[in-house]
């Protein structure tokens, strides 16, 4: 059924483009161009005149992956994008919505499902042009067999799968020490710091060239979550388009103990530094004490 309805609504993107040489981005809600164009921008290129102030960027939405994803194949459902519309993300640019109603949200996150279908047809165009398959991405010009390639990797591209479920089991009696010891073996100390305090002297370059910074595990709000399950699903599928990675090699066991561990650094303590001082302290330039 999922798959006929997105087979459906890109079929019916397509059929709006008809009378146009080149693909065109979609033309979001009055909603979207009110409240979220000033950072992602009109077409949702990430280019909206608020963005060159912000750090971290504003996400494009057509061309990088929304890294806020609860299922299996790291793809955000309709689900995982209403909750950042609604809560944000902490310490990042992108603040919540929480005053926003319940048809304005569910507009919202249709504008963002259409911006992430267009940038995986504009992918799949310009891989035909490069390729010389295709003189413009045209979609006048699509054979058959090319339409159907077109919707299973749109599909693949915006699709969701089921949610990634998992329940801590009882923990051992030395839970605490194995996950310490697979803290250093996962290489988590090399970001995250043998301390948890996050990056200090370490150069991360994130998705835009822009240098980046991981997680302080001990004051900082998590971006995903601090939930045993929120912890372990990043632990064990990572975040897209940033510098962690997944964990796939981990045994449930492992997971939980390592689970454990990053819960036991986590401190009441309210964070207090800004993004630019994060920065700089990333860098090595400012001292960890908070």
């Amino acid at each position: 059924m999922k798959q006929l309805l997105l087979t459906y609504l890109l079929f019916a993107l397509l059929a709006t483009q008809a009378s146009a040489e080149n693909l065109r981005p979609p033309s979001p809600s009055r909603s979207y161009l009110n409240f979220c164009a000033s950072c992602h921008g009109d077409s949702g290129d990430g280019l909206g005149k608020a963005a060159r102030f912000l750090y971290p960027k504003p996400r494009s939405l057509t061309d990088h992956p929304l890294q806020y994803s609860t299922n299996i194949n790291r793809v955000a459902s309709r689900e995982d994008i209403e909750h950042v519309i609604r809560k944000g993300i902490p310490n990042g640019s992108m603040g919540g919505w929480s005053t926003l109603t319940d048809p304005q949200i569910d507009t919202l996150v249709s504008d963002v499902l259409e911006f992430r279908r267009y940038g995986a047809m504009k992918r799949y165009f310009d891989l035909l042009v490069t390729t010389g398959d295709l003189q413009a991405p045209n979609p006048q010009k699509l054979t058959n067999q090319q339409k159907d390639e077109l919707s299973k990797y749109v599909q693949r591209e915006t699709q969701s799968d089921e949610q990634w479920q998992f329940a801590l089991s009882v923990p051992g009696e030395n839970a605490l020490t194995l996950g310490r010891q697979l803290y250093f073996q996962q290489n988590c100390h090399k970001c995250h710091g043998k301390d948890g305090r996050g990056s200090y002297g370490i150069d991360l370059i994130g998705e835009y060239g822009f240098p980046t910074f991981a997680r302080d595990l001990v004051y900082e709000p998590y971006k995903h979550g601090a939930s045993a399950t929120d912890i372990a699903r990043v632990i064990k599928l990572g975040i897209n388009g940033t510098k962690m990675p997944a964990s796939v090699t981990l045994d449930d066991q492992q997971l939980a103990n390592l689970t454990r561990y990053v819960i036991s650094l986590q401190d009441p303590k309210p964070p207090s530094l800004t993004n630019a001082e994060r920065y700089q302290r990333a860098i090595g330039n400012l001292d960890k004490t908070p």
